[in-house]
């Protein structure tokens, strides 16, 4: 007798699990198909869907409870007519899956398997806005998926956007492109491309969006690549959007002032002795110890914020080096100079450590990756990679943490941006100094101690670092031992929405 109950439970067991797997499955693809609803046409048809139940609803219910059939499938009849938009969903929802075979004969054509000899199965599709994701379950590492990805790109017909496991090892998430959204291979900067916000950079444009990243949120830059790669034109082209927002730019040059020529002495101070970088570091440290201890005074978050509460114009200040290898690489170098290059990657690392809230950011090129020169404690204060081609794939992984700089094609000005573990390949806008220079008319905001000999020739009409009085040294402690009270006066609803603002504008700059 028990035996019999334990049979017929196991049976029910079973039948509610398969019947809630049915469940599950319709929904996930009515989900899926909702998403898939991005073209006007298919939103249209989804839509007129909704017009079946009405009409069964308000017109036909008679009629098909008076057809001469079981009563059960009167029921069933009119309960599809209501759920028509929602199978309709299903529908669209499961279609794609049907390419499993093409999938396979893709992948036999260019001998894509495991171990184990089996292809790549693929599991479904997803999309992302413009982009198509296929999930595959498959015994094949991701890194050979990378390694392979031209031939992938080829036979599928599609522009490979991102290789990336999902959530196990053997699933591996293809993020597509259609074949026709294609990298340009040349565009010429315009200033119409500078952004108003302070700290907004742009840089270039990917096969779907202009490429941009705000120095409040990831405050340096690192940009390498090999001779020929276009990485000093991408330095200057961020310089130049510096310059055009009112910040004070420094640019260390040790190539003897070849990269930043004279034309760039009116923006800045071109720097191409080790001593002069030192001091110019040296005192940006005090400023930014100052401004750490002003903010926390005035319990504001950042530079963005302490301007737009207390309406004064602390300027952004840039660091620009050309090649940091020239700078820092102690191989060979005596014990005097070794001692002095110590000292500036010592300043660097703790700007690149402390310098995120005051505005304070680093700009810095590389065109020989060294993990001796690139110390693990700056390059992990760098959020923002930019890599042009390498043939080493050491290089690569120094810069990216991939060898994916080895495959970008031998395009100039063809770069991968880094942010976190997020890369896409970009053309980077072609900056010419010869017609894209001029003199511009732009307020540089102030500094909290004297500018360190700021070297910005003025240009016509121009106004300059050196136009402006900065606060001293003293003047700025005092500041901050006797800054005003910005809430003196509210009430304490005031208080709390003032509260509740910044906050909010904590989250949205992701602090």
């Amino acid at each position: 007798m028990r035996g019999a109950e334990n049979e017929i439970n196991q049976l029910l067991e079973e039948f509610l699990s398969g019947l809630l797997h049915l469940v599950k499955t319709v929904f996930v693809a009515a989900y899926r198909g909702l998403r898939r609803l991005d073209g006007l046409k298919m939103t249209a048809v989804f839509l007129c869907t909704f017009s079946i139940p009405a009409l069964a609803y308000l017109v036909f219910r008679e009629r098909i409870f008076a057809l001469q059939i079981p009563v059960f499938i009167r029921y069933l009849l009119y309960g599809v007519l209501l759920v028509f938009p929602f199978l309709y969903l299903v529908v669209i929802g499961s279609m794609g899956t049907g390419g499993k075979k093409d999938f396979a004969e893709a992948f036999a054509q260019i001998d894509f398997k495991g171990r184990d000899g089996e292809y790549p199965f693929l599991c479904g599709t997803d999309r992302e806005d413009k982009k198509l994701v296929y999930i595959f379950k498959s015994n094949i590492p991701v890194e050979d998926w990378r390694s392979r990805k031209a031939l992938l790109e080829t036979a599928f017909d599609c522009t490979i956007f991102k290789i990336e496991n999902g959530s196990s090892k053997k699933i591996v998430k293809v993020t597509t492109l259609p074949s026709d959204f294609r990298i340009p291979e040349k565009i010429n900067w315009q200033d119409e491309y500078i952004k108003k916000d302070s700290g907004v950079i742009t840089v270039g444009k990917s096969a779907l969006a202009e490429i941009t990243f705000d120095l409040n949120r990831v405050p340096h830059v690192l940009a390498a690549g090999e001779t020929g790669s276009g990485k000093s034109v991408i330095l200057r082209l961020i310089l130049w959007q510096f310059i055009n927002q009112g910040s004070r730019v420094y640019m260390l040059d040790f190539k003897g002032g070849v990269e930043f020529g004279i034309d760039y002495e009116r923006y800045g101070e071109v720097v191409t002795e080790r001593k002069r970088a030192l001091q110019i570091l040296t005192e940006l440290e005090t400023e930014n110890a100052k401004r750490l201890a002003l903010f926390r005074e005035m319990r504001v978050k950042n530079i963005v914020e302490y301007n737009r509460k207390t309406g004064r114009n602390l300027c952004r200040i840039g660091v620009f080096c050309d090649e940091l290898a020239e700078m820092l690489d102690k191989k060979g170098a005596v014990k005097e100079l070794k001692e002095q290059m110590e000292k500036i990657e010592g300043k660097i690392s703790t700007l690149a450590r402390l310098s995120r809230a005051t505005g304070i950011n680093l700009i810095l090129g590389m065109q020989r990756p060294d993990a001796n020169v690139l110390t693990g404690q700056i390059k992990n204060n760098i959020p923002v990679r930019i890599s042009g081609r390498f043939a080493d794939k050491t290089a690569s992984e120094i810069v990216l943490g991939s060898t994916d700089a080895c495959s970008i094609p031998d395009i100039k000005g063809r770069f991968i941006y880094k942010v976190g573990n997020e890369m896409q390949q970009f053309q980077a806008y072609y900056f010419d100094d010869e017609t894209m220079l001029k003199d511009i008319f732009v307020e540089v905001g102030d500094m909290l101690t004297e500018a360190p000999e700021y070297g910005r020739k003025k240009a016509d009409g121009q106004k300059s670092g050196k136009d402006r009085k900065t606060p001293g040294a003293a003047q700025a402690d005092a500041e901050i031992k006797t800054v005003e009270n910005p809430y003196a006066g509210m009430s304490s609803e005031e208080l709390e929405a003032e509260k509740e603002a910044m906050d909010q504008y904590d989250l949205d700059l992701n602090f």
